[in-house]
């Protein structure tokens, strides 16, 4: 059974694996028939627990519609790539250089 944390990082991850930037959605129906489809009862309530944790921690926000999705804020972004920078064409290198020292080049 899924608890509320791997539900909100299943949530996150399919926004890291779509390359998503702040504004993106995620694809039309996707929570509703594929996600939601293969939770259980006790699992869709924590579903609904863990996205209104991620919307009142701004990481993602309701989109407005017929269709229940979900828009990736600037905040939550920032999370989902905070660990990584493999996303193509990210900015930098996480300040990291390409050159390492290491105290023997004297």
């Amino acid at each position: 059974m899924k608890d509320k944390k791997t539900i909100k990082r299943d949530l996150l991850d399919k926004f890291r694996t779509l390359n998503a930037e702040n504004e993106d959605i995620l694809p039309p129906h996707w929570l509703e028939l594929i996600y939601l489809k293969k939770l259980n009862s006790e699992e869709k309530k924590l579903f609904k627990k863990a996205i209104q944790e991620l919307i009142s921690m701004e990481i993602v926000q309701n989109v407005e519609g017929p269709n229940l999705n979900l828009r990736l804020t600037q905040k939550g972004e920032n999370l989902i790539y905070s660990s990584e920078n493999q996303k193509s064409g990210r900015e930098g290198g996480g300040g990291k250089s390409m050159f390492q020292f290491t105290g023997t080049e004297a």
